[in-house]
């Protein structure tokens, strides 16, 4: 009976290691982003869902701005106008404020979570559980997000016609680029308009591809300029 006994516990107890084991490898890839496809999407829509909320919720960056906020896996773009350079600094700051990231010094575009010490170093030291527990804690100021693009320029906001229209050439683009088998899902570039400025977004594409996208972009019509920020 003894040796039943033991025999059991060990075998619980062994299940109990391969789970929490499962469990803490699982919480250790929390910090990466990976994500693709519906999963990618709606990660990249409750971020920008947060962030417009904030910028709304400030009265002066809402009469004195008009901003896109768009996120792309690790990459994350605002653009738009704000009437004066104190203004397009405040949209900075709350917006890097909202995503839990700070700038890192030595590259203007590249950013951190502003307790990367924290989000890193010190969950890497962790017992496996206790590092789980830290990581599921911790993981919405853990930003995944590691390039910061400001495209933000000092003028005057533009209307809400002229927001219609770039609405409406988002998605001239977007259809226009599917037809042309340039790009096979819609996702795979995001695609911002803002005052006829068109900034092409994404990582998950072929250098090639990209090129191709600008190319074919900037020939369209009512596009002012083209900004690629694409990665590889």
């Amino acid at each position: 009976m003894k040796l039943l006994q033991l025999t059991f516990c060990t075998l619980l107890f062994a299940a109990t290691t391969v789970h929490a084991f499962e469990l803490s490898d699982i919480s250790d890839r929390l910090f990466e982003d990976n994500a693709t496809g519906i999963e990618g999407q709606l990660k990249d829509a409750a971020f920008e869902f947060k962030v417009d909320s904030a910028l709304l919720r400030n009265k002066t960056l809402r009469e004195g701005a008009h901003i896109v906020v768009s996120r792309n896996r690790n990459s994350v773009l605002i653009a738009g106008q704000a009437a004066t350079e104190e203004i397009k600094n405040k949209v900075l700051s709350v917006v890097l404020s909202e995503a839990h990231l700070q700038w890192t010094q030595g590259d203007v575009n590249h950013v951190e979570p502003s307790n990367a010490q924290v989000c890193g170093e010190k969950a890497s030291k962790m017992a496996a559980n206790d590092r789980r527990r830290f990581n599921l804690k911790m993981a919405e100021e853990c930003s995944t997000v590691n390039r910061f693009y400001n495209e933000v320029r000092v003028s005057t906001p533009i209307s809400e016609v002229a927001r219609s229209d770039d609405d409406l050439l988002r998605a001239s683009i977007v259809n226009k680029l599917l037809h042309a088998s340039i790009i096979d899902k819609a996702e795979t570039i995001k695609v911002v308009v803002s005052d006829g400025y068109v900034y092409l977004l994404g990582d998950q594409l072929s250098q090639s591809t990209a090129q191709q996208a600008t190319r074919f972009v900037n020939d369209m019509a009512g596009v002012e300029k083209v900004v690629p920020l694409f990665r590889f």
